[in-house]
């Protein structure tokens, strides 16, 4: 079969999992954010929006299932707040380091009303703040980039100042174990499911004994 049929069947698969409703609401928020996209200079997989993207999606059930509650969540790496801002939390922070994704969340926050505190800045920015108690930090998306070495001294770093209960974090189906196997070391593996769409795996771990 021609890898361009495989392509189309491919996004007629999703499309169809997703519900013509959701791609309906994608496909219309993606005309209404790309001229913001080329206002703000952003990347690709910013017009990737949350109706379409599992993983979004599940990082969000998620949260909401994690034991005990959440007043503070933070999201480090939060591009455009589409998973922190949905997440049910007294007090909800996204860090980016990518000043304009931060100036893009909040210029859409002014019509979504969501109530999140979005900061330029990753790990080391959020060690340097008042805030000492963290329900749920999020990570998604990004680690994949960094070395074992990076991710686990700036985690450690900030798990030695900060009480952090919960952290949850993706792994992309090529590095399949990396993560796991690293995080093992940080936290104890609470749960960990499927993403049908992108083959990540999402895992919480509680980090606070």
């Amino acid at each position: 079969m021609p890898v361009a049929v495989r392509k189309i069947n491919r996004k007629i698969h999703v499309a169809r999992r997703h519900g013509a409703e959701n791609v309906a609401i994608a496909l219309a928020q993606k005309v209404m954010q790309f001229p913001l996209f080329l206002v703000y200079r952003g990347e690709r997989w910013h017009l990737r929006g949350f109706h379409t993207t599992n993983y979004k999606k599940m990082a969000v059930a998620f949260a909401e299932d994690v034991p005990g509650g959440l007043d503070v969540v933070v999201e480090v790496g939060c591009g455009l707040g589409e998973i922190v801002s949905r997440v049910h939390a007294k007090h909800r922070f996204g860090y980016d380091i990518d000043p304009r994704a931060i100036s893009w969340a909040r210029f859409l926050q002014r019509f979504g009303r969501s109530g999140v505190d979005f900061r330029v800045g990753s790990f080391d920015t959020l060690e340097q703040t008042d805030l000492q108690d963290i329900d749920l930090l999020i990570t998604m998306g990004w680690f994949h980039y960094m070395s074992d070495e990076w991710i686990e001294t700036r985690l450690r770093a900030l798990l030695r100042i900060k009480r952090v209960r919960y952290i949850l974090v993706d792994e992309f189906p090529y590095q399949r174990g990396r993560i796991e196997k690293l995080f093992d070391t940080i936290g104890t593996q609470v749960e960990q499911r499927h993403d049908w769409q992108d083959d990540k795996i999402l895992f919480l771990y509680r980090c606070d004994g």
